[in-house]
């Protein structure tokens, strides 16, 4: 019974490892990144959403649509910011 629990626990332990691991991949976050499943990414789609992907010299932050609103007209104008940039404007706002 002991030998089993410890099993057990191991195979968790290697579970949340291989997990943190796979996290950690930025083909979502980059901005090549297709969302499609013939075709995942336009520059390496080889290795997209892979281990291998981990190290990946192209990668480019994904481009954000945020609206500001103009103070002249009611219109808003569109621009396109990086995650960062986004998270930097907010955290300034508050």
């Amino acid at each position: 019974m002991i030998v089993f629990s410890f099993t057990v626990v191991r195979a968790f332990k290697k579970g949340a490892e291989q997990l943190k691991k796979l996290h950690q991949i930025p083909c979502y976050k980059c901005d090549f990144f297709t969302n499609d499943y013939r075709l995942k990414c336009t520059v390496h789609p080889t290795i997209a959403c892979s281990e291998e992907a981990l190290g990946c010299t192209d990668f480019e932050a994904k481009k954000i649509p945020y609206k500001k609103a103009s103070h002249r007209s009611r219109k808003s104008n569109e621009i396109y910011l990086t995650e960062t940039e986004l998270q930097n404007i907010n955290s300034e706002a508050n």
